[in-house]
């Protein structure tokens, strides 16, 4: 299984591309992932994900996206995202530093990247229906399919992607305000990510509100206003997410007895969590089980 490594406070550890080529390209088969999930994280590049096959969930801050086979999101930097599916997703995609498109020194950063990266626009997602974002999607194509063979023309990658990003630039104008900056690095959105990765790293433990809200120095109160205004979630939500998921992976993949997976993610007591389960995922443990 992949894991995303991150550090405290939940940006991606992981190196992408080299110093002399700033982009990655990757192909993301969700399966790979634990309990088809690529789990919370942000880095310092743009990202733009195209879904191949499946129908895949994207949450990006408080909001929650659903993309069919053939669209795409373009994602800023700095913006903490997660990636799921039900089933089966396959995602090409790319990942690149701001200054691969033009260094930071010259107009072209200053005119046409810095005002996307430092604009309020966490993410735009492209359609086919949409004449312009159509384009981009086949530009994008165009470069997954040179990307993918292994064999391809630095230059001519860097050329098909300032084209997409000239259009992209071109039609996210007016929601770019120079004077309106993204506040990625404020307590809130900072404090919420230690609290992620420390329920994250506890969920199997007996874990309280005042555990969590402690790990960020902060009261409960704050912690709750925190992870509302962040991801539309409280932190006891947001732990119960965590712990049925990973109930959920374990009833699919191993035939451990149901009080063994209730312990293993945190319950003591298995005919709560039995309850708590048929609350989130409408079936009991059993009975999920047995549809699998």
């Amino acid at each position: 299984m992949i894991k995303i490594l991150t550090t405290d406070d939940l940006r991606e550890t992981k190196q992408h591309g080299h110093p002399d080529f700033q982009l990655e390209y990757y192909l993301d088969d969700i399966r790979e992932y634990f309990n088809n999930q690529l789990d919370w994280h942000w880095h310092n590049e743009f990202e733009i994900v195209l879904v191949k096959k499946g129908v895949i969930t994207f949450h990006i801050g408080r909001d929650t996206l659903i993309l069919n086979e053939g669209e795409a999101i373009f994602i800023n930097s700095k913006i903490l995202h997660q990636f799921t599916a039900e089933d089966y997703g396959l995602l090409p995609n790319i990942v690149f530093a701001p200054e691969f498109i033009a260094s930071e020194q010259t107009v072209i950063y200053q005119k046409y990247v810095a005002p996307v990266e430092n604009s309020p626009i966490d993410y735009v997602i492209l359609k086919t229906e949409c004449k312009w974002q159509n384009q981009i999607l086949s530009l994008l194509a165009e470069m997954f399919l040179q990307l993918s063979s292994g064999k391809f023309h630095e230059l001519q990658i860097r050329n098909i992607l300032c084209e997409a990003w000239l259009i992209l630039t071109e039609h996210i104008q007016p929601l770019i305000s120079e004077t309106s900056h993204r506040k990625t690095a404020g307590s809130s959105y900072n404090s919420v990510m230690v609290m992620i990765q420390y329920i994250r790293s506890h969920y199997m433990e007996s874990i309280s509100l005042e555990d969590i809200s402690s790990v960020a120095k902060i009261s409960k109160n704050t912690a709750i206003r925190y992870f509302n205004a962040n991801i539309a979630m409280s932190p006891v939500d947001y732990l119960i997410k965590c712990r049925i998921s990973t109930a959920c992976k374990l009833l699919k993949e191993t035939a451990d007895k149901i009080s063994h997976i209730a312990l293993s993610v945190g319950y003591e007591n298995t005919g709560y969590f039995c309850r708590l389960f048929k609350k989130c995922t409408g079936l009991s443990p059993k009975e999920y089980r047995q549809t699998l």
